[in-house]
């Protein structure tokens, strides 16, 4: 059940109409959204609905325990206990096949003739996004940061809340589950603010991702057969693809989200406009970036320590930032270069011995050159997140490199960039004056919009990029 699809709305609109039928106090509302989440996962992969109902209870039952023990030291068995269980069950389905793979390459490298046995394993749909909520529950808990919730059925609603429950934003307890007992409101300026993001994930995902698509394909499938424009063009379009295809979900999500009186964390702050690499984390996957800082980087030892063990410290949550995206090579390489990229940063303004200067600080010019440097680095380590080996990503970097003969260019390539960079710059701008609008405008306005694009340019219905994640 896409998001961009008539399927979706055809889930939804019920939802919302059985919703206001029901009384605003008592469990009602927040059981009829519980049901409605079970029944958008179970449209995905329905056995795996056990795992997740199992992931819920054993991290459930975890941390009611830790709440009733003293200290940090007999708390820390159950969150061993829950840390193996939830981490256990994300190494096993996502990187098995991985793992195998490589062992089996190596025993090739050595001259020995054992294979890896062929697997079928197949990835439950949001396992790596619900599994980080579920660690950073139980940590928060053990830390004493955080009450366990006692409530099942409330911890369980925060667990599988359908708009983020696939492809986030990841969310953590303490964002979702105070809100759980308020009394669900669909109130009118709400209605209009979720509309709109609605309606503007709508538009950047059918208009701009799903088009970028089938050329960056197109070139990814054989780059050796494309000049070194192509090759270009399908790079700087994938950066673009997969900005406008992510935060279009995030979008859609948080719409959804504030339309049946939940609100989510915003995901993406116009990455693009980064003057430095540590900005754009702090812009791009923000949910991410944000746990891997506070349940990663910091319990390794963050800034503590030696230069060495702050840079290792850096790297090493950057190389497993890429690991966390997929079972495949060139995605730690993707996390390396970000690392290595970071780290660079940081020890070229300490050998200087200046710190980094603000965004106000800068001139339009300064603010400019530096933005696309940033963009510039983040769209060369695409290459790796986008190919789907070693192989193809060296092509696609000798594609750009090498000399060929001239070709003709397709229309698409001339405008793709421009037109994506444009499109940027106005939809951010257009995102603001339509939330400034009074509730109902906004709501007419997104209405129509939502309405031609769909009918336009949905019937692809293509996959959003993390799903595979």
């Amino acid at each position: 059940m896409l998001f961009n699809s008539l399927t979706f709305l055809a889930f939804f609109i019920p939802l919302l109409v059985v919703l206001r039928l029901l009384p605003v106090h008592g469990i009602a509302r927040n059981a009829w959204i519980l049901g409605a989440s079970f029944l958008f996962y179970a449209s995905w992969s329905p056995p795996f609905i056990l795992l997740l109902l199992a992931t819920a209870a054993v991290d459930y039952g975890v941390a009611i325990k830790m709440g009733s023990l003293p200290t940090r030291a007999a708390r820390k068995p159950w969150l061993i206990l829950s840390l193996v269980f939830s981490l256990g069950s994300l190494a096993f389905f996502k990187y098995t096949g991985m793992a195998l793979s490589t062992a089996g390459g190596l025993a090739h490298w050595l001259g020995s003739p054992w294979k890896p046995p062929a697997l079928d394993i197949v990835l439950p749909l949001g396992i790596s996004f619900y599994t980080f909520e579920t660690i950073s529950y139980g940590i928060d808990v053990y830390r004493g940061e955080l009450q366990p919730k006692r409530n099942f059925f409330q911890y369980l609603s925060f667990l599988m809340f359908f708009p983020k429950l696939i492809a986030g934003p990841i969310v953590r307890a303490s964002e979702l589950l105070h809100q759980i007992p308020k009394p669900r409101l669909i109130e009118e300026e709400k209605f209009g603010e979720g509309l709109t993001l609605i309606g503007h994930g709508f538009i950047k995902k059918t208009l701009f991702a799903d088009n970028f698509a089938p050329f960056v394909e197109q070139v990814f499938a054989r780059p050796l057969e494309h000049n070194r424009f192509m090759c270009l063009v399908a790079v700087y379009g994938y950066s673009m693809q997969v900005y406008f295809d992510f935060s279009a979900y995030s979008d859609i999500a948080r719409g959804c989200a504030k339309i049946v009186g939940y609100e989510l964390p915003l995901n993406f702050n116009q990455p693009y406009k980064a003057v430095s690499m540590s900005e754009f984390w702090r812009r791009w996957h923000m949910t991410l970036s944000r746990w891997l800082r506070d349940y990663l980087y910091i319990p390794l030892g963050g800034n503590h320590g030696s230069k060495f063990a702050t840079y290792r410290n850096l790297f090493l949550t950057m190389l497993l930032g890429g690991l966390w995206h997929g079972a495949n090579w060139t995605f730690v390489a993707w996390g390396a270069l970000h690392g290595i990229f970071l780290l660079t940063e940081r020890a070229y303004f300490e050998l200087r011995g200046k710190k980094q200067k603000r965004r106000s600080d800068m001139g339009f010019g300064e603010r400019l050159v530096r933005a696309l440097i940033v963009f510039h680095l983040i769209t060369f380590t695409r290459i790796f997140f986008r190919a789907p080996d070693f192989g193809i990503a060296l092509d696609v970097i000798h594609g750009i490199v090498a000399p060929k003969t001239r070709e003709l260019v397709p229309s698409f390539a001339l405008f793709a960039i421009p037109a994506a960079t444009i499109a940027y710059v106005a939809l951010s701008q257009f995102k603001e004056r339509i939330l400034a609008l009074r509730p109902r405008g906004a709501s007419v306005l997104i209405y129509a919009v939502a309405g031609v694009v769909l009918l336009a340019f949905g019937a692809s219905q293509a996959e959003f990029i993390y799903f595979q994640f």
